[in-house]
């Protein structure tokens, strides 16, 4: 009997041990390696976005709660567009979400001519009484509904939820162009706010480019007057009155916030590892980068060195 209870003493240890090792393991595999991953819930090759913090395996918002708003405001909003009276989804937008996505998805819309909400230019019946919500963790969920019975490819919408005074509310909505992509890689948190440096033209140039960049990646309520800010400190009256040519050309069509420095209306944060810079010369300098559906954009930068660093004097579109 005593040498049964060694042994089985011998076998809690072992397994205790076992345990203590497996656990030090998974913590050590979470740590500093949140990547991208698609619906598929595998990691999207083409961007190896990583963060310096262990990740969280578990939502802040209890699932049901978050759900439940999910479902409410695809529900109401897929209602309003189908009502013939169809009232202005603002106020149905600002009980679901938040002031920032808000505002991103304004920019989304005119960036790709349908609504981000449901990815597409209308909706029927058969959409809205087909949608279904799938936690993917970490407060992320998939959106997923159907155009018709026959519809073998359904829209699967990744977004995020957000605590606010103890409130969910939806505070990211995957853009179309990154199809069912997730992860909070996508959200530009981990960016680092860097000094602009006018030790070079081509240092001024990557520096400003980076700084009015991730200012779009952070999302902030008040992005467009940042954005505006950052022209007026880095700018010449030159630069700011092309600048301002080119975005009432759009508005004259009714397209708002064109930005002349990305060429287009949002910029999405998985863009950032494609841009390329280039020194032509002694003032002007080269931009290079892949944005949605990898379509190319090239800038030419012109600049003037002044008494207090360099300006951006003239940018030209490479079309």
């Amino acid at each position: 009997m005593e040498s049964i209870n060694r042994k089985m003493m011998k076998q809690k240890m072992m397994f205790l041990l076992l345990f203590v090792y497996c656990s030090s393991l998974f913590a050590s595999v979470i740590q500093n390696n949140q990547t991208v991953v698609d619906a598929s819930g595998k990691p999207d090759k083409a961007q190896k976005c990583r963060t310096e913090q262990i990740v969280a395996v578990w939502d802040s918002i209890p699932e049901q709660d978050a759900i439940r708003v999910i479902e409410d405001f695809y529900r109401v909003y897929g209602a309003n567009i189908l009502s013939e009276a169809n009232m202005n989804d603002s106020l149905i937008m600002k009980k679901y979400v938040t002031d920032r996505l808000r505002e991103k998805m304004d920019r989304v819309r005119t960036a790709i001519g349908a609504d981000p909400i449901i990815r597409a230019q209308d909706f029927n019946g058969y959409a809205l009484n087909s949608i279904k919500i799938t936690p993917l963790g970490n407060d992320w969920y998939m959106v997923h509904y159907k155009w018709n019975v026959n519809d073998d490819n359904p829209r699967n919408i990744p977004l995020k939820v957000k605590d606010i005074d103890g409130h969910p509310f939806i505070d990211y909505i995957t853009p179309e162009w990154n199809d069912s992509i997730y992860g909070d890689s996508l959200l530009g948190n981990n960016i680092e706010a860097l000094p602009i440096d006018n030790s070079s033209p081509l240092s001024f140039v990557k520096t400003f480019y980076a700084a009015y960049t991730s200012e779009y990646c952070r999302m902030p309520e008040n992005l467009i007057s940042r954005l505006a800010a950052l022209r007026a400190k880095c700018f010449t009256p030159n630069a700011l009155k092309q600048f301002e040519k080119a975005e009432k050309e759009y508005e004259s069509d009714g397209l708002f916030n064109y930005d002349l420095l990305i060429d287009d209306f949002d910029f999405d944060c998985l863009w950032i590892a494609s841009i390329s810079y280039t020194s032509l010369d002694d003032n002007t300098c080269r931009i290079r980068l892949k944005k949605r559906r990898n379509s190319p954009a090239t800038l030419t930068i012109g600049l003037i060195k002044q008494a207090e660093g360099y300006k951006i004097d003239s940018i030209h579109i490479e079309k």
